[in-house]
């Protein structure tokens, strides 16, 4: 039986026009708050994102010990540099965040203490293998009974430099290693087979932590001293993708987003929108000398269907739930492959769409890796988001042009990345009611 816990239903609106702001970007967020808290002297983080997920990463540091304060404007974090945490009184909870699990575990796997960290009931389910096959490489002792949470993490006399080849396309499994690196002696070296988000790398170079980056390949020397340097995180263009592509889909839209995050790594969700023939400019750009950011300007648009595979995936694949539905609407047949790695995100993401698009009346076929979806017209109905935030933003962002209105179940989780998310969409006039 669904569970109807928190659910939203979203009717039609009116055009969306004007200008927004997007809370800053969440995986910046969660690496500045963990690299600032190992640098030594204060660290201002300003535009951070104060959501669910990434006050579980300031508690989590909190209880490693260090001082962390809330500012209206900013972040104040004070590090004492990368061998000054302690044990933690109690278990370290993720919640749902992968991001923070795995990046913190590399912090953890180097330290004289025993920790442990959970998550929640969707955070159990995902692969830890991955880091825990290359951080046992570096001499960690990491215990898991079926390679998922909880993780019970032993200190090691035995830690060392790695060199590591990345079979998978992994920010996260790349920040882990190179987390861990910052703690060992010597060169360590970390290949990657496509090249995924970098704003750990931009982060430490931020902070002048002298590292080589060639093509695929980043060298970096540990126990090197990190000193504290103010922080400035754009807005997240993952949150943007929600309210460009429901501009780009309702009639006589017109907005502007403020302050985007435009990391090469990160636009791949621009450049296919674009060639499905979105009217999306790019105004004011800027760069702060570790991120680029910019303001988007976005119309309404008639959009065709899309061919994708390859190396583009990597650069949108938090993105992928939201351009499903402007798939829904296009006149024709989209196919989207070498999308395996949707399939452990919050949920099953490959499924989760599929089951709601073809509840709303959109032919949907996927294989292990791949998605098929039929444009056509959303009708309308009840969807489960089966607890994935970016699922029920797409779901309820659909309910701008279905023919009847649109209940997304289970709509907490949303509050894990964009915590604006139901404020904006008012702001816009859209029509929103508790169920």
């Amino acid at each position: 039986m669904m569970d109807h816990s928190h659910s939203i239903s979203i009717n039609d609106s009116n055009k969306l026009s004007g200008k927004i702001l997007i809370p800053g970007d969440k995986s910046i967020t969660h690496r500045s708050i963990i690299l600032s808290s190992l640098c030594e002297g204060k660290t201002k983080i300003y535009n951070y994102l104060d959501s669910d997920d990434c006050n579980l990463t300031i508690l989590a540091m909190k209880s490693l010990g260090v001082n962390i304060t809330k500012h209206p404007n900013y972040l104040s974090i004070e590090g004492k540099g990368l061998k000054s945490l302690k044990k933690p009184a109690k278990t370290i909870d993720a919640g749902n965040s992968g991001t923070l699990a795995r990046l913190l575990v590399g912090v953890l796997a180097m330290q004289p203490f025993s920790s442990k960290i959970i998550g929640d009931s969707s955070l159990s389910e995902r692969p830890m293998e991955r880091i825990i096959e290359p951080l046992s490489q570096m001499g960690a002792n990491i215990i898991s009974k079926n390679g998922t949470l909880p993780l019970n993490i032993e200190p090691s006399k035995k830690l060392h430099n790695i060199n590591y080849f990345l079979k998978i396309a992994s920010a996260q499994i790349k920040s882990c290693i190179l987390l861990a690196s910052l703690y060992v002696e010597g060169e360590s070296i970390i290949e990657e087979i496509v090249n995924t988000r970098n704003h750990t790398e931009n982060l430490l170079q931020h902070l002048n932590y002298d590292m080589k980056i060639r093509n695929k390949k980043i060298s970096i020397i540990g126990q090197q001293k990190m000193i504290a340097k103010d922080i400035y995180i754009p807005s997240d263009i993952s949150s943007a993708a929600f309210f460009i592509v429901a501009t780009l889909i309702t009639d006589k839209s017109e907005l502007i987003l403020k302050n985007i995050g435009l990391n090469y790594l990160r636009t791949g969700i621009i450049d296919v929108l674009i060639k499905m023939g979105a009217q999306i400019e790019i105004l004011n750009e800027s760069n702060n000398g570790y991120e680029s950011f910019a303001d988007i300007k976005v119309k309404s648009s008639k959009l065709k269907p899309i061919q994708l595979s390859g190396e583009i995936v990597s650069r949108l694949i938090d993105e992928f739930p939201i351009l499903f539905i402007a798939c829904s609407i296009c006149n024709g047949v989209s196919e989207i492959k070498n999308i395996q790695e949707l399939r452990f995100k919050e949920s099953d993401r490959i499924k989760s769409m599929e089951l709601g698009l073809n509840k709303l009346g959109i032919n949907v076929k996927s294989t292990k890796d791949s998605i098929k979806i039929q444009g056509g017209t959303i009708q309308g109905g009840i969807v489960d988001s089966c607890n994935d935030h970016r699922v029920a933003m797409s779901f309820l962002i659909a309910g701008l042009v279905s023919k009847k209105p649109i209940t997304v179940t289970n709509t907490s989780n949303i509050n894990t990345s964009f915590p604006t998310f139901f404020s904006i969409l008012k702001e816009q006039n859209v029509g929103i009611y508790k169920i």
